[in-house]
């Protein structure tokens, strides 16, 4: 859960070799001595940098061609870096990497003119950033930059790893020279650029920076936005944002002013010049709704206001529906997180990734980007504590900063009050009447918590005005700007012809400006078919499937895998065993997560295969299941999957569910299962997917018992799960899965 806005490339280095390179830590004793050798550093890994991915592969080679000082070179690669973004990103597209090809621009001119470099850039890039528009000075208004010292603190961190050793591997050496270069360009051009751009904005923007006082007289900082030349009431588009980021909060308000629209940055309390403590979550809903009224109470105001925004942002909105403010017109959640159903636990089991996200808006009132960014620290935290089998309420004594939020969001395993409490629940939605969009991905982390919100909408409000727009995307994607490529799938060209950024706009026109209707919404439920580059649209979730198949697992090996039955024998069953005190796994590295693979993980994991389609078909929705059980504990955490089995062998990642047993029946209420009973474990909670398969394709299913760093440990002892150690292991658990356990798949014919 992180707030993303293009452009959004995560530098990942997965496909980089451990190959060493010589590269002495004599190199690191100054910052002289580091700049003479990076250069050098920088050449040997572009002559042995690859990624399949062209996005990726350009947006990180030019900043080594950069620090390799082959100015002209990295000027091409920004350019074929541009070439590659799909249609939809091409508006504006010159505003990406515009700082980075001006600072090329200008040391190139500086060694062939004698010049100083300060005079070239001010002279080319504020000569060039007259030339763009506005939809080019958004994307680069992403990117400035107000205060060095996160990108040292990061350099740093990375600088302190190598230090002590005389060899670095092609991985480390990459992101070393990426954290590098960010350091050296910005500490060379921000003082440079940022008063171009600011005198440019002062022409166009007027940005009030005010404190709202909520009824409880707390304070919420905000930032005002509107045109300079407004005449008559405009109006508002909320953006209510947790994270602060002086460069991406004045891009999204200039965003929206650009666009005809006031726009107002409000920062959640805590958070900015606002006194009060960081609580996450837990203040949300009144101080929107005393936003929202102050807002309608300005004089620029024409009293209709528009929320939107992404992953927390998205949650904030929902937030803001619990109670509708009369002025509230609709809103856009993008990747809402769900509050207690997606984050901080999915299926009722605590993620270790909150403590990080904790820290990462908690620790200060800005939002503390060199503390999550490490990612070092963070898995070695994770499998320290994995290792030692400690409870999970010691995981932040184990990270070294005992944080009382995290201890008090483990009071909470259950779906209770608590979370409730901060946003629509319930009957909330049946008083929601207002327009929404809601955007989501097949890969969103969020995923599950954005179709809790619209199926809960719909459930207590049958004539609810909700659109969903749903594909191939990830968390960054579904609030931003589509990739063509994800994971190692090569995404369909209709579901990257537009941007969301757009669609927002248009949305917001339709319901603000009476405009017409995005042309993307023909009805409620609007989603791509993966592998048929395809754009459906129906009335509703139902209406995605005209049929259904029903699977049964079946006790019979067909090589690595059962087979999948179409007849249910209860007396049967799969026998499972899973040594929940083993750490031998703690030894190997976590594979990165791929769409496609020619494998499927099978550890902890059991997994069944379908017959071949005999005739092509669509996967379209969520699939459900029962499972029938017998163990030999009280509980257990399961994760499920579902695969496509393409003909050529190959695994098509589809959908999953993740659930605590004991929560399965009602994730609000804990209900222990019975050691050597037969048990029915409902699985209604899954993701959402819509793909194509051809004739001759098969389905699997894998069974997963969750163990892993990134998660609680379920050690089915029936106490609070957070208390448990490794000592609750004790016996291995052993599952007997009946072969009347079934899963329901919905598919178009």
């Amino acid at each position: 859960m992180r707030k993303v806005f293009f452009p959004a490339f995560l530098f990942f280095f997965h496909q980089l070799s451990a190959q060493q390179i010589f590269f002495p830590k004599e190199n690191f004793k100054d910052s002289v001595t580091l700049a003479a050798a990076i250069p050098a550093l920088a050449a040997q890994v572009i002559t042995e940098y690859k990624n399949e991915d062209k996005t990726d592969y350009y947006d990180n080679l030019f900043r080594f061609q950069l620090m390799a000082k082959q100015y002209d070179q990295a000027i091409a690669t920004i350019d074929s870096l541009r070439s590659v973004i799909p249609s939809a990103g091409q508006k504006g597209i010159n505003g990406l990497g515009f700082q980075y090809s001006t600072f090329a621009k200008a040391k190139l001119a500086s060694q062939k003119g004698n010049l100083s470099f300060g005079d070239c850039f001010k002279r080319i890039f504020a000569t060039e950033y007259e030339r763009l528009d506005a939809d080019a000075r958004y994307i680069l208004s992403v990117r400035l930059l107000y205060d060095i010292r996160p990108l040292k603190k990061g350099l740093d961190q990375l600088i302190d790893i190598q230090r002590q050793k005389d060899t670095i591997s092609l991985k480390e050496a990459a992101q070393l020279i990426r954290v590098y270069n960010s350091y050296i360009v910005y500490s060379d051009i921000m003082l440079l650029m940022n008063p171009i751009v600011a005198a440019e904005d002062k022409k166009e923007f007027i940005i009030d920076q005010v404190l709202i006082k909520t009824r409880d007289g707390s304070l919420i900082e905000a930032e005002a936005g509107r045109p300079g030349d407004a005449k008559g009431k405009l109006p508002t588009i909320f953006i209510f944002n947790i994270y602060i980021d002086s460069a991406n909060d004045a891009a999204m308000i200039k965003r929206y002013v650009s666009s005809g629209y006031a726009c107002v940055m409000a920062f959640t309390r805590g958070k900015g010049k606002s006194p009060q403590a960081i609580e996450p979550f837990e203040h949300d809903a009144d101080d929107a709704y005393d936003v929202i009224d102050w807002i309608s109470n300005q004089p620029w105001s024409d009293k209709k206001v528009g929320m939107t925004g992404g992953s927390y942002l998205g949650f904030a909105q929902w937030a803001a529906a619990k109670s509708l403010h009369p002025a509230l017109k609709t809103i856009m959640p993008e990747v809402a997180v769900g509050s207690g159903i997606d984050f901080p636990m999915g299926g009722n089991i605590f993620m270790s990734y909150m403590l990080q996200w904790i820290h990462y808006v908690t620790n200060s009132k800005q939002t503390d980007n060199v503390d999550f960014n490490n990612t070092n620290h963070w898995d070695s935290v994770n499998m320290n504590w994995y290792r030692r089998g400690a409870a999970y309420r010691a995981l932040d004594t184990v990270e070294g900063r005992p944080n009382p939020i995290f201890q008090r969001w483990l009071q909470h395993p259950s779906f209770d009050s608590f979370w409730q409490n901060t946003r629509a629940y319930g009957q909330d939605f049946s008083k929601i009447n207002i327009p929404v969009l809601t955007t989501t991905g097949y890969y969103d982390g969020d995923g599950k918590g954005a179709m809790h919100y619209y199926r809960e909408h719909y459930l207590h409000n049958p004539h609810a005005d909700n659109y969903l727009v749903i594909g191939p995307y990830n968390h960054g994607g579904a609030q931003g700007y589509p990739q063509t490529e994800l994971y190692g799938y090569k995404v369909d060209s209709v579901a990257t012809a537009f941007n969301f950024t757009d669609l927002g706009i248009k949305w917001f026109n339709y319901v603000l400006k009476d405009s017409a209707r995005p042309a993307l919404l023909q009805d409620k439920v609007n989603y791509e078919v993966m592998g048929a580059n395809e754009w459906k649209h129906v009335p509703s979730l139902a209406d995605m499937s005209n049929d259904t198949l029903t699977f049964y697992l079946g006790n019979i090996r067909v090589d690595q895998h059962y087979k999948l039955s179409e007849v249910p024998r209860p007396d049967e069953f799969i026998r499972q065993e899973v040594d929940l005190a083993d750490r031998t796994d703690s030894a190997s590295d976590e594979e990165a997560f791929k769409i496609i693979d020619k494998t499927i993980d099978a550890k902890n994991a059991i997994s069944f295969i379908s017959k071949p389609m005999e005739q092509p078909l669509i996967v379209s929705g969520s699939f459900v299941a029962s499972l029938k059980a017998a163990l030999n504990k009280r509980d257990m955490d399961l994760a499920m999957y579902l695969y496509e089995r393409m003909p050529d062998g190959k695994y098509f990642y589809l959908e999953s569910a993740l659930l605590r047993a004991s929560y399965a029946k009602d994730h609000s209420n804990r209900q222990l299962l019975e050691p050597g009973r037969k048990e029915t474990i409902p699985v209604d909670k899954a993701g959402m997917t819509a793909k194509a398969l051809s004739k001759g394709s098969r389905l699997v299913i894998v069974l997963r018992i969750n163990k892993s760093p990134g998660w609680q440990i379920n050690y089915g002892t029936g106490k609070d799960v957070s208390d448990e150690t490794i000592a609750d292991a004790k016996e291995p658990l052993e599952i007997k899965w009946f072969s009347d356990s079934y899963i329901k798949v919905p598919v178009w014919r």
